[in-house]
């Protein structure tokens, strides 16, 4: 079984060049599952909803907890 990784991408954007890259590396890396978790429906971080977490929030965590390793792509800005 091929361990999960984790895609976290910096730019929402749907054709990034970010992404493009994190899926050019999942497409070199035999071996492994690459599985992209989604940033743009994420609410902003709010430690008094720690309580009862957003539903987005809830899922992000579940989504990270589940994989063997992360892969995060960050866009660099001229």
């Amino acid at each position: 079984m091929p361990r999960t990784i984790a895609v976290l991408v910096g730019s929402l954007r749907k054709d990034s060049f970010t992404r493009k890259v994190a899926r050019a590396i999942a497409e070199l890396t035999p071996g492994l599952a690459f599985r992209e978790v989604a940033l743009g429906d994420l609410p902003l971080y709010n430690q008094d909803d720690e309580a009862t977490p957003p539903a987005a929030w809830v899922k992000f965590r579940d989504e990270l907890r589940a994989a063997d390793g992360y892969l995060f792509a960050t866009p660099e800005y001229n």
